[in-house]
């Protein structure tokens, strides 16, 4: 009876800890990155070849890092995975209100013009851990200002070589 009970406390514990220690990001999150790719990608889809339905360990894809406890994404590294040849494109920020411990976002060099209609930066400013957004070396107007109201964590905000016209206001 001793050694029945050794192994039934072993497995308990094994299955248990399964349960608690994450060996993956998230689901809704997995299913967001692999969204976001196709958004990223069409319509070619060559970019980030790491990021496969089949993998369900995407905190160990390119361009993607978790917190090691929770397994959920904290910073999304999405430089140049755009082909330019395909010219600028208006993205969907909806797409990363998922990654509520989000806290680096770097979209920079994608050709992005702005956003998608009513799926904008506002949609950004809902994730509340948001600490760095690069958005850089993209063709964003004067118009993505006004989207970049009601950050409550941004620290830093990139918008170098853009093409941002004349005086700008920054108060607020």
């Amino acid at each position: 009876m001793g050694l029945f009970l050794q192994v039934f406390t072993v497995l308990v514990i094994t299955v248990s800890l399964q349960g608690w220690l994450p060996l993956g990001c998230l689901e809704e999150e997995r299913i967001a990155l692999l969204h976001l790719k196709d958004s990223l990608n069409y319509p070619n889809g060559t970019s980030l070849p790491s990021w496969i339905k089949a993998d369900a360990h995407c905190c160990d894809w390119e361009s993607i890092v978790c917190n090691s406890s929770t397994g959920r994404v904290t910073r999304l590294y999405l430089d140049s995975v755009r082909n330019q040849e395909l010219g600028d494109w208006y993205l969907n920020a909806s797409l990363f209100l998922p990654f509520q411990q989000l806290n680096t976002l770097s979209l920079w060099n994608n050709s992005i013009a702005g956003w998608v209609e009513n799926k904008g930066g506002y949609e950004l400013s809902r994730l509340s851990n948001l600490e760095i957004l690069d958005l850089g070396s993209n063709s964003f107007d004067n118009s993505i200002l006004s989207s970049m109201k009601g950050f409550s964590s941004l620290k830093l905000l990139y918008l170098d070589y853009n093409r941002l016209e004349g005086l700008i206001d920054l108060e607020g």
